[in-house]
């Protein structure tokens, strides 16, 4: 009798369970529809590369729009990866191994100058970002801060010894130059040495350099160290003429943008967005950038990061048009700099030639 109950109740159990199974299955599939939905219509879209010159917080209204999926919002997937210069993210776009390159846009006049067929679709930021770092010693000998007038600490440019650069006629070799020659200095008596980025925070650090110039968080990270200290951060806007600036820019083959318009405008459009957060949103923002693989808490501590963010907010545009005032700043900057040695060959500022905001449009 007991074995034929429990015959009865494994028969009724089992029965339950294989009508269980399909009501399981049906919610699974309702609840997994819109997620394979979603993969499907990623899937369906395009795919576009962009490679950025390095990966520092010049960049940070591309983080923001890719760590809060705009780039999908507007209809393409981007894979991003940073090239390990300016050069090499140009020469790859020219080539064709990527369709995108994010770099510096006295670069693009220099590329220009030497017949790479590059033109500008978007820009990142409305001032130059470096932020001049010296020795905190430095600093303190001369009683400067931040706070101190401007005219005080271009002035001590002049009086550094050896100053950190990248390479031979970087940017970051030449802000030194621009700069000292603002301040009323002769430029050709500095002396740099060429380190390469991820060197001259140690270089400086050490007492081996007494000066560097990069876009956050490598300065930064000096100060927070009680090494070195950021006397002139340029993303604030203090000198005019690095200031309404196109300083980081989404540039590409002329024909690759014509021949796939609607590519090149949700682009723009999604960097642009990024940008226009800090403005209408600044703690999204921040959080978003913060949130992003390149300065997430594991590999930026808080410090550092308040510091960049604060270095880059004010140089982040409502929206990334262009326009030809920009623009013959950025090309009297690569004069006044030494950039680019033959002044007869310097381009036109206007529309059309290096930059253009058909694709960009305007701010919505």
């Amino acid at each position: 009798m007991w074995e034929f109950k429990d015959r009865k109740e494994l028969a009724v159990n089992t029965n339950k369970r294989f009508h269980t199974v399909p009501v399981i299955l049906a919610a699974l599939l309702f609840w997994l529809a819109p997620w394979a939905q979603v993969k499907a219509q990623e899937k369906a879209m395009p795919e576009v590369t962009i490679a950025t010159a390095v990966s520092n917080m010049a960049f940070a209204a591309l983080w923001v729009a890719e760590q809060l999926k705009y780039f999908e919002q507007e209809g393409v997937r981007a894979k991003i990866t940073s090239a390990g210069g300016g050069s090499p993210c140009q020469s790859a776009v020219v080539g064709r191994s990527v369709n995108f390159c994010a770099s510096s846009s006295e670069g693009l006049v220099l590329a220009y100058v030497e017949g790479a067929p590059l033109v500008a679709v978007q820009a990142h930021n409305r001032a130059l970002t470096l932020s001049l770092a010296v020795r905190k010693e430095i600093a303190d000998k001369h009683k400067l801060t931040r706070k101190s007038p401007l005219s005080a600490r271009l002035k001590v440019l002049s009086q550094l010894g050896p100053i950190g650069a990248t390479s031979p006629g970087a940017v970051s070799e030449q802000i030194f130059k621009f700069l000292v020659a603002k301040g009323g200095g002769d430029p050709s008596k500095l002396k740099f040495v060429y380190l390469g980025g991820p060197q001259l925070p140690p270089a400086l650090m050490n007492n081996v350099v007494d000066a560097f110039a990069l876009s956050p968080p490598s300065a930064e990270i000096t100060e927070a160290a009680g090494k070195g200290y950021v006397l002139i951060p340029l993303g604030l806007g203090e000198v005019p003429d690095l200031t309404n600036y196109p300083y980081e820019v989404l540039m590409a083959r002329p024909d690759y943008v014509e021949n796939n318009r609607k590519i090149a405008t949700a682009v723009a459009r999604a960097i642009s967005r990024g940008g226009a957060l800090f403005h209408t949103k600044p703690e999204a923002a921040k959080s978003a950038l913060r949130a992003h693989r390149f300065s997430d808490p594991g590999k930026l501590d808080q410090k550092v990061f308040d510091l960049s963010f604060d270095g880059v907010k004010p140089a982040m545009p409502p929206w990334g048009d262009m326009s030809v005032e920009g623009w013959k700043k950025v090309i009297n900057f690569a004069a006044g700099a030494g950039i680019v040695k033959d002044k007869s060959k310097m381009p036109s500022a206007e529309e059309g030639l290096l930059w253009t905001n058909k694709f960009v449009g305007k701010a919505p």
